[in-house]
């Protein structure tokens, strides 16, 4: 059940996530990349999809016991992490764009909103943000062994 709404909600949010990651690439190279052409896609990544389940369906496996207020904390050390990857990985992604780019105007690069990978930047920021959980369900497993 966790894993399809988690699978929901990244459908849901893809939209939102594409444009944060536009935006993303142009506020941490100073409006060094700029978008042309028009925004047009039809389905989003598979990978981030599932990705987006499996984290919901590990993050709940991870705090079935838990009381509430350890939930709530644990997600938001969620968010906190799945965040500044985020803004790590598509700052990385950004610059290297611009680095590439030996043909550009003043430092300045045109990207189609297509070449940037959606699906990769959003689904490597689910897996790194999911770590914790998973640290905590191995070692509930040691326990028990």
């Amino acid at each position: 059940m966790f894993f399809v709404i988690g699978f929901g909600t990244a459908i849901f949010a893809d939209s939102f996530f594409r444009h944060i990651i536009q935006d993303l690439f142009q506020w941490t190279t100073n409006n060094g990349i700029q978008f042309g052409g028009k925004d047009f896609y039809l389905f989003g990544n598979p990978i981030y999809f599932t990705s987006f389940g499996l984290a919901f369906f590990i993050f709940s496996v991870a705090n079935r016991k838990a009381k509430v207020s350890r939930i709530l904390r644990n997600g938001i050390l969620l968010i906190l992490i799945f965040s500044i990857a985020l803004i790590g990985i598509s700052a990385l992604d950004a610059n290297l764009k611009i680095i590439e780019c030996t043909a550009c105007d003043d430092g300045i690069r045109r990207l189609g909103y297509n070449e940037i990978n959606y699906g990769l930047i959003l689904a490597t920021s689910v897996i790194v943000s999911i770590i914790p959980s998973l640290i905590k369900i191995i070692r509930t497993i040691n326990k028990r062994i």
